[in-house]
């Protein structure tokens, strides 16, 4: 997260719903990380799928699922 666009999240932030969908086999999003993106997305959802860091070509129905859930309005 250190390069991502920005480096300082108190600078810009995006204040949208973000999805971040992680492998828990993967180091790529560790959890020292989900504090600075919530500083970077303050109105993040994190989902965390069994398997490595392609997430979608390892689960893509669980994948599938999660995008579909998170896109879909809420009532």
């Amino acid at each position: 997260m250190g390069d991502f666009p920005f480096r300082n999240p108190d600078e810009r932030r995006f204040e949208k719903p973000a999805l971040f969908v992680r492998g828990t086999h993967s180091k790529y999003v560790p959890d020292e990380a989900i504090p600075l993106i919530g500083r970077f997305f303050p109105r993040f959802s994190l989902v965390d799928i069994d398997a490595g860091h392609w997430v979608i070509s390892e689960k893509p129905t669980e994948f599938l699922k999660s995008v579909v859930e998170f896109l879909t309005p809420k009532e």
